[in-house]
């Protein structure tokens, strides 16, 4: 296999350039898609300033699958990509050539891990910061409860036409599109800069957590952000994380709708679940040896190795 050409910015520069992308892609594309929307739905630049309608759900869809979808994250990892290599394709990993076991072993792997990723949310949200930093910790219930509301308003499917736009909006843009960001720039970047692909691993993560403003569900994001690295890391196709990323998100928007289509009512602060320890330590046990068995499948191919 032909080896990827080089970058060609030092990893500070990289950085830069990144970031300055992917804020001038938020403005253009959110620009871009007031501008469709606005008139589309009937809604005015001052009440749309006033804040987030959650009454407005067509009109919030459109302008996060443009701005967000394509505007923050497909677009400029693209052109970044450019700006390094003259073939951004192969620079993101786009082309590489990965045996069909590698992603059975993917698709395996995030519905075994299921239950384990459910017990880390669980975990994450009994969180309490010290007592001096109650304030902060009060703030971030607010706004966690916010975005809960605003999440359950996007999940409420009437149609197989709202199942299809959720799945496009909460699936197969943020599986593409972070994923080109997270691990095809920014993990290559870090990699570059620190000589570790470990801390680059970890630190994507975290950044990949963050990014998402969800402060109790930071830590079983960051474990995802993790093993997207991991599986992008060995198998040196992008293709593979994004394959995860859209399982995990695909199957909470098909479970979702499934919900509804039985009549009830979406509440995702409910808890529906029945807490299952020895469900959980399989899960992690199981998602262990499929985590290794794909390693190991890496390994025995010399272009995966080889190709770097």
């Amino acid at each position: 296999m032909r080896q990827a050409e080089a970058s060609r910015l030092s990893p500070f520069t990289a950085l830069i350039y990144l970031l300055l992308l992917i804020v001038l892609g938020t403005v253009v594309f959110t620009i871009i898609a007031l501008l469709i929307a606005l008139p589309l739905f009937d809604v005015s630049i001052g009440s749309f300033a006033g804040g987030i309608d959650v009454n407005n759900i067509p009109f919030l869809k459109l302008i996060q699958i443009i701005s967000t979808g394509l505007g923050t994250f497909i677009v400029p990892a693209f052109l970044f990509a450019r700006i390094e290599s003259s073939r951004p394709v192969s620079y993101l990993k786009l082309d590489t050539i990965t045996p069909g076991k590698l992603f059975l072993l993917t698709a395996l792997l995030m519905i075994v891990s299921g239950p384990f990723l459910e017990w880390t949310v669980s975990l994450n949200k009994q969180m309490h910061l010290p007592q001096f930093l109650k304030g902060i910790e009060q703030w971030m219930r607010i706004k966690e409860d916010e975005l809960a509301l605003l999440t359950e308003k996007l999940l409420e499917m009437k149609s197989p036409l709202d199942f299809g736009i959720n799945l496009l909006m909460i699936a197969i843009l943020p599986a593409i599109g972070e994923e080109l960001i997270f691990r095809g720039c920014l993990q290559r970047i870090l990699a570059e800069w620190l000589r570790n692909h470990h801390a680059a691993i970890w630190i994507s993560a975290i950044f990949f957590s963050a990014i998402h403003l969800q402060f109790y569900g930071f830590l079983p994001r960051m474990l995802l952000g993790a093993l997207f690295g991991y599986l992008f890391y060995w198998s040196k196709n992008l293709w593979i994380p994004i394959l995860a990323h859209f399982i995990n998100n695909g199957v909470a928007v098909i479970m979702a709708y499934l919900y509804q289509l039985n009549g009830k009512a979406l509440d995702i602060n409910e808890n529906t679940y029945t807490p299952n320890p020895a469900l959980y330590v399989g899960s992690a046990i199981f998602a262990g040896l499929l985590l290794h068995t794909f390693y190991r499948h890496t390994c025995q191919n010399k272009e995966l190795r080889l190709d770097e």
